[in-house]
Formats: structure tokens, C-alpha cells, sequence
């Protein structure tokens, strides 16, 4: 049942009731009532879908102050559509899924949430840059690019997950426009402590070339910088997630939008760790070519060392400075 209102104002209330209030022209508000048209949560998805892969589904008109937000990446056209193409056929079968009980589907959608996962990391973000600037800098054991992307993946998507199911179970109602400003606040952050956890390894790294000591980290150290920096880069929401995982409650379907997360979680993690191998082979490489000179072996790893993490910071910085600059003001 779709009901028109004349209304100036927008609460999409998603948790707390079963009806939802969007934004139409004419600052018109739409009731969309999923206990009679389930049909009309799939017109909810396509809505909110916007032309943006990466932009949060629940994005709602904030006459207020601005939310400072980090620099935006760019954009890929091609992969845009077919990640607005997946999110459809994973909406519809969801909508399929509430009506049959069929092993077949539930892999049809796990499937579809792994190559959405491919997908979406395949574009801009995704720390992928980060990543690839801290396995170039540092030597790492061969399965250390994949455990650190998945681990990278997972935290991305944790991130997510906890901020829907805390709005749903604490507030019992989810406000786009609230999510979306903790989103915003939460990646700015994170840019910010990257860019002063890299500035300070770059110090540290100074400080050995200036007293000219070997480069002899205990691999607890090794470890902890790289989990460290990637925990810190990684943990914020993830909008594919919030998508999935809000349209899933409101279709009664969470166990199933768990299990759809953690496929897209494994798909991002596989494209993430295909861009730390690109690093990991290229450092292991440089390095082969240099092997029986041992001290200009380690003048090397030290300067690449540096100009990494140096990298590492100044990208951390240029993507925070909108952020830094709007909540200034």
C-alpha cells in the first residue's frame, strides 16, 4: 500500500516501526507499509541505491550544519553498474527468499554477496592504498597479505554491522541522517590517526638513518605495526553492508543478512589481498636483485621503508583535510 502525504519533513524510521517516510519531489512524503506491499521494499532499495556505488543507502536531507567528510574518491562507471546491477538481484531474491525456503536460492544470494564484495573493493577506497604502501615498506611472511587483508575486510564490515545493530537494538529506530554523520565521522577519524600513526613511524625511521642502525624488528613488533595501522585505517562502516544488513531486518531476514555480509567481507578481502601480493612480490623482487649487498640491501629497505610510510601520511592527510577543514569551521 502506497499512501501520499504532503509533509516537509523526513524520518525514515526503519527498526522502530515497519512503516518507512522518504524524501519524494514536492516535499511529498511516501509510506511505504511492508506488512502489506512487500513488493515496495525492493522500490525502498532502488531509491535509496542512488547512482554511487560507494554513497550510504540512508542518506537523508540535513537542513543543518554540514557533516565534515573526508575527500571523495573517484569514480569507475563500469564497475558502479554492475554493483548497482547485483545490489538489485540480491534485493530481489532476498524478497524471493522471504517466500520459499530453498537451498538453492540462499547460495544464489551468498554467491551474489561474494562477487558484490569483489566488486565494491574493486573501486576507489577500501584502503587498498594503505595496504599497499605498508607490505611495500615492510618484509612479510607469504601469508601475511592475505590474513591482513581479510582482516582489513573484516573490521571494514564489523564496523558496519555494529552500527546498524546498535541503532536497531539500543535506539530501536535507525535515522539515515544519524548513521550517515557517525559513517562520516568515524572514516574521518580514522584518516586522521593513520596519518599520525604513519607520520610517527616515518620518524622513527629517521631517527635509524640518522644514528644508522639495522633495521632488526622482533616479529611481535613487525606484527603489531601492521595490525595496528590497518585495524585503525579499516574500521569504519562499510555503506555496502549497511545496505545489505538494514534491508535484510527489515525483511525479518537477519541470520540470512549475517551470513550475506560475511560473503561479501570474504569477496572484498580477496581483491584487497591481491593488491598487498602486487606489493609483496614487487618488494620481494627489488630485493632479490640486491641480496649479496647486504648493507646497501638495508639502506634500501630503510629508504623504501620511509618513503612508504612518508606516502602513507600525506595521502592520510590529503583525504582528512575536508574533514579537518568543515569541522574547523
Amino acid at each position: 500500500m502506497i499512501l501520499m502525504q504532503p509533509s516537509v519533513m523526513i524520518r525514515p524510521m526503519i527498526f522502530g516501526s515497519p512503516v518507512l517516510r522518504l524524501p519524494t519531489p514536492r516535499k511529498f512524503t511516501l509510506f511505504i507499509d511492508f506488512r502489506r506491499d512487500k513488493r515496495s521494499v525492493l522500490i525502498f532499495l532502488m531509491m535509496i541505491a542512488g547512482l554511487y556505488a560507494q554513497a550510504n543507502p540512508f542518506l537523508g536531507n540535513n537542513e543543518g550544519k554540514k557533516t565534515p567528510s573526508v575527500r571523495p574518491p573517484g569514480h569507475a562507471g563500469f564497475l558502479i553498474e554492475q554493483q548497482l546491477e547485483f545490489r538489485d538481484r540480491i534485493g530481489n531474491m532476498l524478497l524471493e527468499s522471504q517466500e520459499k525456503n530453498d537451498s538453492a536460492l540462499l547460495i544464489g544470494i551468498l554467491g551474489l554477496a561474494f562477487l558484490y564484495g569483489i566488486l565494491h573493493s574493486a573501486g576507489p577506497g577500501h584502503r587498498k592504498t594503505v595496504i599497499f604502501s605498508v607490505f611495500l615498506s615492510r618484509k612479510a611472511k607469504w601469508y601475511e597479505p592475505l590474513a591482513a587483508a581479510m582482516m582489513s575486510a573484516g573490521a571494514h564490515a564489523s564496523a558496519a554491522v555494529f552500527l546498524v545493530l546498535f541503532f536497531q537494538y539500543v535506539f530501536q529506530k535507525m535515522a539515515s541522517v544519524q548513521i550517515n554523520n557517525i559513517s562520516q565521522y568515524m572514516e574521518g577519524i580514522s584518516f586522521i590517526l593513520l596519518f599520525v600513526l604513519s607520520l610517527y613511524f616515518s620518524i622513527k625511521v629517521v631517527i635509524r638513518l640518522i644514528k644508522k642502525e639495522a633495521h632488526h624488528h622482533g616479529p611481535k613488533e613487525k606484527d603489531k605495526n601492521l595490525y595496528s595501522t590497518l585495524l585503525i585505517s579499516s574500521f569504519f562502516p562499510c555503506p555496502g553492508v549497511i545496505m545489505i544488513l538494514s534491508f535484510s531486518i527489515a525483511l525479518g531476514l537477519l541470520k540470512l543478512g549475517i551470513l550475506s555480509i560475511i560473503a561479501l567481507s570474504l569477496g572484498m578481502g580477496l581483491t584487497i589481498s591481491l593488491v598487498a601480493y602486487l606489493a609483496y612480490f614487487g618488494r620481494t623482487g627489488l630485493f632479490n636483485v640486491f641480496k649479496k649487498k647486504e648493507k646497501r640491501l638495508e639502506s634500501i629497505s630503510a629508504y623504501l621503508e620511509l618513503s612508504s610510510f612518508l606516502f602513507l601520511s600525506l595521502f592520510s592527510l590529503w583525504m582528512a583535510f575536508p574533514f579537518i577543514l568543515a569541522f574547523l569551521r
